[in-house]
């Protein structure tokens, strides 16, 4: 039998980003979409199991909207299994008020609730508690899987922590968490294995690289897993390196370099870093301007420095070299406000605007 462990999709997400109103439209439909196209991938893989681990949704003010279109999913897909544990974000909403629940649809209470089939035991509980895994009762002949939200830490000492050497020792096979956003795996004990399926679809880019779900495969005599990336469109971070570039010419043809692997649907974010020289300045909107047609979302961010001496401009007579020798010389300034302080000096000697 195939497991499919999913978490942190956050449907219905404000998306506070810098994407146009009409992308933060097509972007939040494309979170629910990617919802119903693991689960469609799902049937067609004949997997019959499906673990939701926590922030399904945004948060516990759901939208009937899209509580409807859940429902629905899962009520449609008869011949999946949902086990469904409520998150930190969404709470009690999707459920909340609901008179009719598919019967696919398990839920987890706020104690260990037990789900049983063949050699299979599914356990799971919506809260977490300093000495919960007390009280957790697994048999050590089975296989057994527990879906948990939160933190993974040493010991369970807080509310919203799962304590690892709590854990080990109760006959626990795979640990199905939800909370972070990437997906990552760790050995509790000889026997069981923690795993973040990670959000199937990245928001911002602060979740980088492949975003998908977890296919756990319960076929041997112990369970076994694998990350299924699966998200419409990735998150990048490109850095470019500006300190052998001496216009904007140079800095597009290498910037043009650094994108050229990136699909065109994915999102990027281009971050220049280096030591850029004196009357070189970059221009983030023509970055943007240039590139920004060429994939779904592009923008630039400069973390560049200036590279500049006060020794350079010992004998430099001009205006620019006084300039530049007296902000250098000014010991209540730190080297990045000096920095940030010539670089708006030089734009204005040059008849520039200050970037």
């Amino acid at each position: 039998m195939k497991i499919l462990h999913t978490a942190d999709l956050h449907i219905d997400s404000p998306l506070t980003s810098h994407l146009s109103p009409d992308k933060v439209r097509e972007r939040r439909a494309e979170l629910f979409s990617t919802l119903s196209a693991m689960v469609e991938s799902a049937a067609q893989s004949g997997i019959r199991i499906i673990i939701i681990a926590g922030d399904l949704f945004d948060s516990d003010k759901i939208t009937k909207a899209a509580k409807k279109r859940t429902l629905s999913l899962i009520a449609a897909h008869g011949e999946i299994s949902f086990f469904y544990l409520p998150g930190n974000h969404e709470e009690e909403g999707l459920v909340s008020g609901e008179e009719y629940l598919p019967e696919n649809l398990f839920l987890f209470g706020e104690e260990w609730t037990y789900f049983a089939s063949g050699d299979l035991v599914i356990a799971g509980r919506s809260t977490t508690s300093k000495d919960m895994f007390d009280t957790l009762s697994l048999p050590a002949d089975k296989r057994n899987i527990v879906v948990l939200h939160g933190e993974l830490r040493d010991r369970s000492d807080e509310s919203g922590v799962i304590g690892k050497r709590d854990a080990a020792g109760k006959n626990i096979d795979y640990l199905a968490l939800g909370h972070y956003h990437s997906y990552s795996a760790e050995r509790i004990d000889d026997r069981c294995t923690a795993v973040y399926a990670g959000t199937p679809e990245g928001r911002g880019f602060d979740e980088l690289g492949d975003k998908g779900f977890v296919l756990v495969d319960s076929s041997d005599a112990k369970l076994s897993h694998r990350f299924v990336p699966f998200a419409r469109r990735r998150l990048h971070e490109i850095e470019v390196d500006v300190s052998d570039v001496s216009d904007l010419y140079e800095l597009e043809r290498k910037a043009s370099t650094a994108l050229s692997a990136i699909p065109s649907s994915d999102l990027v974010r281009l971050i220049l870093t280096g030591y850029r020289q004196v009357g070189f300045s970059v221009d983030n909107a023509a970055l943007v301007a240039r590139f920004g047609r060429d994939f779904y979302y592009l923008e630039a961010k400069d973390d560049t420095r200036l590279r500049i001496s006060a020794s350079d401009y010992e004998r430099d007579l001009s205006l620019k070299g006084e300039f530049i020798r007296l902000v250098m010389a000014d010991t209540s300034l730190s080297d990045k406000k000096k920095e940030e302080i010539i670089a708006c000096g030089l734009a204005a000697l040059l008849g520039e605007a200050a970037i």
